[in-house]
């Protein structure tokens, strides 16, 4: 029975934090938007340099951004090749940087609160 009660806390407990996360998203969410349009129209700027389709052209851009790099795709252009090997992977680890400083920020929230809570107790 307590191990049921546990993993119950476990669950309200991400609950909680993932709440809290989109809390902290929402007050950076102008700074969000704005690294994927910029990423969306490097996307345009990649379609074109690489006479690919504008979905393609996304695709490329993102999957750059966030540094997976598939391989199916390669830069050929210099245009291109500067927008891929500079400009896009900065962007995605900017991106990433916020995510992850949001989450930084959501642990530490929930934690100051356990604190005062348990210390009102």
């Amino acid at each position: 029975m307590s191990g049921e009660r546990e993993l119950d806390m476990d669950i309200v407990s991400f609950r909680l934090f993932f709440r809290t996360y989109l809390k902290v998203l929402y007050y950076v969410r102008s700074i969000l938007l704005g690294l994927f349009i910029i990423i969306a129209l490097f996307g345009l700027v990649l379609a074109r340099q690489e006479h690919l389709s504008i979905w393609n052209g996304m695709y490329f851009a993102f999957i750059t951004a966030f540094t997976v790099g598939y391989g199916d795709l390669s830069p050929t252009t210099p245009v291109s090749k500067v927008l891929c090997a500079l400009v896009l992977p900065i962007l995605g680890m900017v991106l990433t940087g916020i995510m992850v400083a949001a989450a930084m920020q959501a642990i530490g929230r929930l934690y100051k609160a356990k604190l005062e809570n348990e210390v009102q107790k």
